[in-house]
């Protein structure tokens, strides 16, 4: 009985598959072009699709904004031209993604910059250039004699209710 049980477990784990999500066979390119601020953004459908259903995508819609405006699109392609070059853009696509009988909606947002090719994806996941900071901590020397408040400043007199330090050790006046 355990074998039987044992084989048919491993047969059915056989059979089944990973699941991917449909949205992760969405995806853009960007043309552009040194000479030009005009951002083209070509859509894509990557074969992650179930074999007997093809996956279809009934809306693509556009969203560039930079800080002050935002324009939009449809389509597969789309083209703007608003934008200057000094400008950091948030792309945003959003797809309707019918696979059999049902559909799904797949949004993605990416924020682009002009470089020396012109514009390309503002990658910030792997920052480089950044050297870090050498502090160099000296601890402060107390007088036991003295009196200090809760930020280690020596206090001359002490109101009614201050809490103080002496001696390291905490009092509260009263």
């Amino acid at each position: 009985m355990k074998k039987l049980l044992l084989v048919l477990l491993v047969t059915l784990g056989l059979q089944t598959q990973a699941q991917v999500s449909p949205c992760d066979s969405i995806s853009y390119t960007i043309t552009s072009s040194v000479n030009t601020n005009i951002l083209q953004l070509n859509g894509v459908i990557t074969g992650v699709c179930p074999v007997n259903f093809p996956c279809v995508v009934s809306n693509w819609s556009w969203s560039v904004c930079d800080d002050a405006l935002c324009f939009s699109d449809t389509g597969q392609v789309a083209y703007f031209q608003q934008f200057n070059t000094s400008d950091t853009l948030k792309v945003c696509l959003t797809t309707y993604m019918t696979i059999d009988t049902m559909t799904y909606t797949c949004m993605q947002c990416d924020s682009l910059v002009f470089g020396p090719n012109g514009w390309m994806l503002l990658n910030i996941s792997n920052p480089t250039g950044i050297n870090e900071n050498q502090f160099i901590f000296t601890p402060m020397t107390y007088d036991p004699r003295k009196m200090y408040d809760l930020l280690g400043r020596e206090l001359n007199e002490i109101p009614l209710g201050t809490m103080y330090i002496r001696n390291g050790k905490l009092y509260i006046t009263r």
